[in-house]
């Protein structure tokens, strides 16, 4: 299947970054891209803004060049927790770019910067990188975008001044306090957030004005604060965004049957969802044919009824890009009365939907399949754990004898479906996740493995099988759409993998789908399969949203797109919109650049919740060890080595998957030798970094600092771990 044409600025970018491309004039580049007179202005207009933006400059002879061509390399800075920068190299996809913190020159995780590179590959330190030959040193020349216009943290004063220290590990740097905003308390030792002044490339350091006091840092709810506000999340939603939701709640049912819309309330719909989940945005049922084939419909909810393009709504939720699930609260996409009431699928109600459906052959294989607008009734609202325990035997009565036929008929067809996904080459493994369970107060009470694979394994299927209906419906359209694409692993992260692997105690696999999956079954079940999993995952590229129709490594689809989740992802949302286009033979919504742009925004934002959600994880995570230690509930807890370093043994909590340390002093007498990736032990609580979020653990049994003979030369080698930690 051919791909779609790149937008005019992917296509302007990529010529202009090509070896055989010298300056040119406007009329010369549009010849070059062979444009139409109509696409002329645009071109001009994309040059201006390039130019604004610092990504392209106007030479003598109205010729357009990259700065310093060949020499520079605009891109999203990445800041590791020792200070490091590293960028992605656009011209060499194996390839980044190291930045020292020295040649940061003030700019931050998440900025979008221009980097000059510099001669000579950079040495690696610390953990895994990627080969020296594919490691290049540059220096920042100036900052474009400050993603993170604001930081949180903890409030410090000097005899000369006031300072900052970023909460999050990712802004290693201290902010300098230039003034506090009217109003605010001026506190040494409170949590605060400081708006940064503009970038300055001759600027010493980073300079801010405090403009909210979030309280003490041990404050109930204020590390969830103090996250929101890091990452530029919020919670609330513009009044024009409420005026408007006000204004469709009031009239939800508009169109429930007719011109188009399918009449499906009759079917035995149910939806399935975590227990704890607010919102319902699809739905499924099914039934066998005459022919002995199954109908399987996948109803999601008709948010494009309701939302229109270019609204309050609809501008807000392309900025958000998706819905952040954080540990104590959810940060919606859309307002609440939409998500949890309008659109939602809520048993026992009238919704309206876009419906998929497909004739599934016994086998699992889909024969056919359409889509249309429909309405539908919800006649129960399952959650994984009871179906779960129905699906397993555990407990029968978790759901109605009513839907015990159609759970089992559903679990078996998923397990069809998903095996001959796997013959064709996806990759199997799932990365195991913690649910963390806080008391009233907002404090851990819990830290649990989900569950639950069988019965979130079943809904998946049929959602895959939907959004690669939707893709293939629009692919043959051939019109501007939005794809979810995963490319595969280059040479370097191949390589990159087996390395990791071969410190578990891994070796011989071929790069490939299949290879890897034969590991993950032979791993299955055991201590290392979580960090087999780990070791996997960093080496894949990662998975966004495209307007080209390519492939999916991970799922071994062509073509694949979003399409089943608009109430939490706004993709889904535009394919709605496109979707609805076809089905009525109107005009495509958007266009290719358009589509381009909605899919480098969405990807932004989905790693941006991604980041947060899993900083929510960690941040409760390190205060239930905390906790714990102050308690004296310091273990036993069984872990598993995952690594072994000149420091100790890097290990992971099996129960909370948390890592930490087992510093070399606690692993006298060879300890440490006999301690191979994959050896399992137990491991008590040493020492808790709330700061830098680091946990230090020593086996079961052995003495704590303070119950070690205390003399001079241990106290050195004490006094040695301790700064080296």
């Amino acid at each position: 299947m051919s791909e779609f044409l790149p937008s005019l600025e992917d296509a302007f970018k990529q010529f202009v970054d090509s070896p055989r491309y010298r300056p040119m004039t406007r009329s010369e580049i549009a010849g070059a891209l062979r444009l139409p007179p109509d696409a002329r202005r645009d071109l001009r207009a994309l040059l201006r803004r390039l130019q604004a933006s610092g990504e392209i400059v106007l030479l003598r002879k109205n010729r357009w060049s990259r700065p310093d061509a060949g020499r520079t390399v605009t891109g999203d800075l990445v800041v590791h927790a020792r200070g490091v920068g590293t960028i992605d190299d656009p011209s060499r996809p194996d390839a980044e770019i190291r930045i020292d913190p020295s040649d940061l020159r003030n700019a931050i995780h998440g900025d979008r910067v221009v980097v000059e590179r510099l001669s000579g590959a950079a040495a690696g330190r610390g953990r895994r990188r990627r080969p020296e030959s594919s490691v290049l040193r540059g220096r920042v020349r100036r900052v474009l975008e400050r993603r993170h216009a604001v930081l949180a943290g903890l409030v410090k004063q000097t005899a000369y001044y006031w300072y900052l220290i970023p909460a999050s590990p990712r802004f290693p740097e201290t902010v300098r306090i230039r003034e506090f905003a009217p109003g605010v308390r001026r506190e040494d030792g409170r949590m605060a957030s400081v708006e940064l002044d503009p970038w300055e490339p001759g600027a010493a350091m980073l300079t801010g004005r405090v403009v909210e006091d979030l309280g003490r840092p041990d404050g109930p709810g204020v590390d969830m604060t103090v996250l929101l506000r890091q990452h530029g999340l919020s919670e609330t939603f513009p009044r024009a965004v409420g005026d408007e939701v006000s204004r469709i709640a009031a009239h939800p049912d508009a169109q429930p049957a007719g011109e188009g819309r399918r009449d499906l309330r009759s079917l035995a719909a149910f939806t399935i969802d975590p227990v704890d989940a607010k919102d319902f945005d699809d739905a499924v049922s099914l039934g066998r044919r005459p022919d002995g084939r199954w109908d399987l419909h996948v109803h999601i909810a008709d948010v494009a009824h309701y939302v229109a393009p270019d609204g309050a709504v609809d501008r807000e939720a392309r900025e958000r890009g998706t819905s952040v699930y954080l540990v104590d609260r959810t940060l919606t996409m859309l307002p609440r009365d939409l998500t949890t009431d309008v659109c939602s699928l809520r048993p026992d109600a009238d919704r309206l939907c876009h419906t998929v459906r497909m004739t599934v052959e016994p086998d699992g294989r889909v024969a056919g399949e359409e889509t249309f607008r429909s309405v539908i009734r919800s006649r129960a609202r399952l959650d994984y754990d009871r179906v779960q325990a129905f699906l397993s035997g555990a407990d029968e009565r978790a759901v109605d004898d009513g839907l015990h036929a159609v759970l089992r008929d559903m679990a078996a067809l998923a397990a069809r479906m998903r095996a001959l996904r796997l013959d064709a080459g996806a990759l199997a493994f799932n990365v195991p996740e913690v649910r963390v369970e806080l008391d009233p107060d907002g404090r851990v009470a819990a830290i649990r493995r989900r569950g639950a694979d069988e019965a979130y394994g079943l809904i998946e299927e049929f959602m895959l099988a939907a959004n690669r209906a939707v893709a293939r419906r629009m692919s043959r359209a051939r019109v501007p759409a939005l794809y979810r694409i995963h490319e595969p692993p280059d040479e370097e992260q191949w390589a990159g993998m087996a390395d990791a692997l071969a410190e578990l105690g891994i070796h011989g696999f071929a790069p490939d789908g299949p290879s890897l999956n034969a590991l993950v079954a032979r791993v299955a079940g055991s201590p290392i399969e979580y960090p087999v999993a780990v070791a996997i995952l960093r080496h894949m590229k990662r998975a966004v949203y495209s307007p080209r129709c390519a492939a999916h490594f991970g799922l071994a689809f062509k073509p694949y797109t979003h399409f089943t989740s608009p109430i939490r992802r706004y993709p889904d949302l535009v394919v709605h919109r496109i979707l609805c286009a076809l089905e009525s033979g109107d005009a495509p919504p958007y266009d290719h650049a358009e589509a381009a742009r909605i899919a480098s925004h969405a990807s932004r934002m989905e790693r941006a919740a991604q980041e947060a959600e899993r900083e929510s994880v960690d941040l409760k995570r390190i205060a239930y060890y905390r906790d714990r230690l102050d308690r004296g509930d310091t273990g036993p807890h069984p872990a598993v080595v995952t690594g072994t370093i000149p420091r100790g043994l890097l290990v992971e909590v099996i129960a909370t998957l948390q890592r930490g340390l087992v510093p070399a002093h606690y692993l006298r007498g060879g300890r440490a030798s006999r301690m191979a990736p994959g050896h399992t032990l137990e491991v008590d609580i040493a020492r808790v970094d709330v700061h830098r979020r680091l946990v230090d653990f020593r086996p079961s049994g052995a003495p704590s600092d303070a119950e070690r003979a205390p003399g001079p030369a241990r106290s050195r080698r004490d006094r040695r771990a301790q700064r080296m930690r």
